[in-house]
């Protein structure tokens, strides 16, 4: 569900993707939690007794808190540098005297002036413009490349879990649970 939800967010990222084309991803992404914290809970506290399992639950929740804090880091960090490398790529691909740049620039510079701002100023605003766009353009493919490897790495863990023995034999006793 996870691989699911990280592709179907590679494929429809855009510079122009509202909110609202992320409503049925997310609720992929929701049923994809519940199908995996459910079973790593239930897992963790199997084969405790008595007063361990509240010590259990209460490790297993600090576990999943500092892996969500770790993987905020971790992704903040990997956008970051994707981020500036792309931006790289694609501030090396302009070129000044490319006349589909000199275009682009000069009907930026138009644009402005139809609004009221001087032939230097509109220019100006022009290439701050272009730099807009290459930015919002370096960060659309940041995102898609960190949907792409969140979604490869939850394939690779596939055969890893499958590994994980479940301890079948035991059934957890509720009474022993609440007290």
């Amino acid at each position: 569900m996870f691989f699911v939800y990280s592709f179907w967010g590679y494929k429809i990222i855009s510079p122009d993707t509202g909110a609202d084309a992320f409503f049925w991803m997310l609720i992929v992404r929701g049923i994809g939690m519940g199908m995996l914290f459910i079973p790593i809970t239930t897992l963790s506290l199997s084969t405790l007794k008595g007063q361990q399992i509240g010590q259990g639950a209460a490790f297993t929740g600090m576990m999943r808190q500092l892996g969500g804090s770790f993987g905020v880091a971790a992704i903040t960090t990997y956008l970051a540098r994707k981020n500036m490398s792309h931006r790289n790529d694609l501030v090396s691909s302009l070129n000044i005297n490319d006349p589909d740049v000199q275009q682009r620039v000069l009907g930026l510079q138009h644009s402005f002036m139809g609004k009221g701002l001087p032939s230097n100023e509109a220019l100006g605003t022009g290439y701050k413009t272009l730099d807009y766009m290459v930015s919002k353009q370096a960060a659309v493919l940041s995102y898609m490349d960190a949907f792409l490897i969140l979604g490869v790495m939850f394939l690779v863990c596939i055969p890893f879990v499958l590994m994980v023995k479940g301890n079948k034999g035991t059934k957890m006793n509720m009474s022993e649970a609440m007290h």
